[in-house]
C-alpha cells in the first residue's frame, strides 16, 4: 500500500482543465518534490491532497483511505512563510505547542512538554524555543511550523513553497531539516516548491506539472529536453543562466522566452 495514491484526477475552472487523468502514488518514506510553472495546478494539487477540495474525477487515498475531508491525523501540514508581527510576545516554545492532538489548555503535562521538546530537537530549533516568535527570522519560524506539525506523528508531511520567501541560506537549512525528518522518522514528504536545484538535493522523485499534463521521475530522468518538450507540446530547452535554471521555448527572436524559471541556491 502506498502513502499517497492518486488515480485519475481532475479538476476544471471555467471550463478550462487545470489537472487533467493524473495519477501517481507516494512510497512510505518517500520524498517527493512537486515543480512547474505558474498556473500549472501545483497549490490546487496540494489542496486535494489535504481535503480541502474534491476533485471532479478520480480518487486520492491516503494511508489506504479515501480523502473526502480535512483534519486526518495522519497528515501534517507546513504552510508558506508567513508574516508574524514583531511585537507578538508568544514563544517559540508555547507556539509549536498549539500543535498539540487535543484542545487548547492554559497548561502542558509532562508527555507535552516532551512532545513539544522532542519536536524541538527534530527540526534543530531548541536554540531559539523560549524566545518570542515574533523576534524570530523567517528561516527560524518556518522550522517552528515544521515542529507544530510533527507534534501529532504524521505519517505523511505536505509542504507548500516553505522556502518561497527565505534567503538562499535558510532555505537550505529548511530543506535539509525536511530530509532529516524524512530520514529519521520514515515521514513520506511532499514538498511544492518552484526551486528545481534546491529540491534535486533531497527528493527522491519529482512530479513536473504543466497545465493539463504531468511527468514522474527522478530528477535526472524528467530534467531532459525531450521529456519536458513532450510534457509541454513544444520545443524545449533547458539552460542554466548563472544560478538559475531556465526551462525556455526558442523562437524567431533571441534570447529564447522563458517558460519556467527555477531560481538555485548557491
Amino acid at each position: 500500500m502506498g502513502a499517497i495514491e492518486v488515480e485519475d484526477i481532475g479538476i476544471s475552472f471555467g471550463g478550462e482543465w487545470i489537472i487533467r487523468n493524473l495519477s501517481f502514488s507516494v512510497k512510505p518514506g518517500e520524498f517527493m518534490g512537486i515543480i512547474g510553472p505558474n498556473g500549472a495546478g501545483k497549490t490546487t494539487l496540494l489542496r486535494i491532497l489535504l481535503g480541502i477540495m474534491q476533485p471532479q474525477q478520480g480518487f486520492v487515498k491516503v494511508m489506504g483511505k479515501t480523502i473526502t475531508s480535512t483534519g486526518s491525523p495522519a497528515i501534517g501540514y507546513v504552510p508558506q512563510s508567513r508574516q508574524i508581527d514583531p511585537e507578538t510576545p508568544l514563544i517559540a516554545r508555547d507556539f509549536v505547542s498549539f500543535g498539540l492532538p487535543h484542545r487548547f489548555r492554559p497548561w502542558l503535562t509532562k508527555k507535552d512538554r516532551s512532545l513539544v521538546s522532542e519536536a524541538l530537537s527534530l527540526t534543530d530549533s531548541e536554540k531559539y524555543a523560549d524566545k518570542p516568535i515574533g523576534k524570530l527570522s523567517g528561516g527560524e519560524r518556518q522550522r517552528l511550523f515544521l515542529a507544530q506539525a510533527l507534534l501529532r506523528n504524521p505519517k505523511i508531511l505536505f509542504l507548500d513553497e516553505p522556502t518561497s520567501n527565505l534567503d538562499p541560506g535558510a532555505q537550505e537549512k529548511m530543506a535539509a531539516v525536511v530530509q532529516k525528518v524524512n530520514r529519521e522518522r520514515g515521514i513520506s514528504v511532499v514538498f511544492v516548491s518552484h526551486d528545481i536545484d534546491l529540491i534535486a538535493r533531497y527528493a527522491h522523485e519529482i512530479l513536473y506539472l504543466t497545465r493539463g499534463n504531468y511527468v514522474k521521475g527522478t530528477v535526472e530522468e524528467v530534467m531532459q529536453p525531450e521529456v519536458l518538450s513532450q510534457l509541454y507540446g513544444a520545443p524545449v530547452q533547458i539552460t542554466k543562466s548563472g544560478s538559475k535554471m531556465l526551462v525556455t521555448s526558442p523562437n524567431l527572436i533571441e534570447p529564447a522566452t522563458p517558460i519556467c524559471v527555477h531560481p538555485g541556491v548557491q
